[in-house]
């Protein structure tokens, strides 16, 4: 999105949008160069720096992510019957009842969305179809960048395979850790192991869960979103800030972009609160 909105950019092979090489933010996204520095999403600036010496730093605008977002989902919607976005980036579309349009494959269809997207937004996009929204998700992430991932039902366990556990939903960095040192770090020597071998190493609970995981087991019911609770924007400074006036000027413009966002989404606030960190 920022290549969009920066010309200059768009040949910038390191590019960590977030704030400036010497803020405090997070980063928002990272380009595939710099992912592949170990650049993520959330992570520090000042960790991405350390990461990935060379790359650009940018700070975004998140007005122009909800615009395109609302061009993507037009998009969607005028394709699924269903459509739940989970992010400004991320969305599930619910096909259930189109078998008979959609007889082998949803490849040529998810051909057609992702060119409708590219047409309307001018942006790239994955897409992977899975029978449950974690094997959509994860056929997604295959799929990345631009590319278009189809798991068909009954190919779940094969796909699974050959990932590893750190992939699944719910398996953190730290679980990871935890699952490696009782030897377990792949998909498939889950999918292997008897369950009562699993179970005397995991717990039941955990077990069962990890089980249905590894054999390609998700939820497949799309829910709406609830009208949001809050509606909220924060900004970290670079230095500690003492100067009265300085944080006015800054607290007005944070209060006049959540005003905004209630008016676009026609949404009414019950109570104001302010958030302020201290230096200590």
């Amino acid at each position: 999105m920022c290549r969009q909105e920066d010309p200059s950019l768009r040949d910038v092979e390191l590019l960590v949008v977030g704030g400036k090489r010497d803020s405090r933010g997070v980063v928002q996204s990272a380009s595939y160069g710099a992912r592949a520095f170990g650049v993520r999403s959330g992570m520090p600036i000042g960790e991405a720096v350390r990461r990935c010496p060379k790359a650009t730093f940018v700070g975004g605008e998140f007005g122009a992510y909800r615009r395109a977002s609302r061009k993507v989902r037009g998009v969607l919607e005028a394709f699924a019957p269903v459509v739940v976005m989970t992010g400004l980036d991320e969305g599930y579309l619910d096909l259930s009842g189109t078998d008979l349009l959609h007889p082998v494959s949803l490849m040529n269809f998810a051909t057609t969305i992702r060119t409708a997207v590219h047409q309307e937004s001018g942006l790239d996009c994955s897409i992977g179809i899975g029978a449950n929204r974690m094997i959509a998700k994860l056929a997604s992430d295959y799929a990345t960048p631009r590319g278009i991932c189809e798991v068909r039902p009954g190919w779940e366990t094969g796909f699974l395979a050959g990932l590893p556990l750190g992939a699944l939903p719910g398996i953190g960095p730290r679980t990871a850790e935890r699952l490696a040192a009782r030897g377990l770090r792949e998909v498939h020597q889950v999918q292997v192991m008897p369950f009562d071998d699993l179970v005397a190493l995991l717990g039941r609970d955990e077990a069962l869960a990890l089980s249905r995981r590894a054999q390609g087991r998700g939820g497949t019911r799309l829910i709406r979103p609830e009208r949001p609770k809050s509606v909220s924007r924060e900004t970290t400074f670079r230095r500690d800030l003492r100067d009265a006036r300085e944080l006015d000027r800054v607290l007005l413009l944070l209060a006049a972009r959540v005003a905004g966002q209630l008016r676009d989404e026609q949404l009414v606030a019950g109570a104001v609160t302010l958030k302020l960190r201290y230096g200590d």
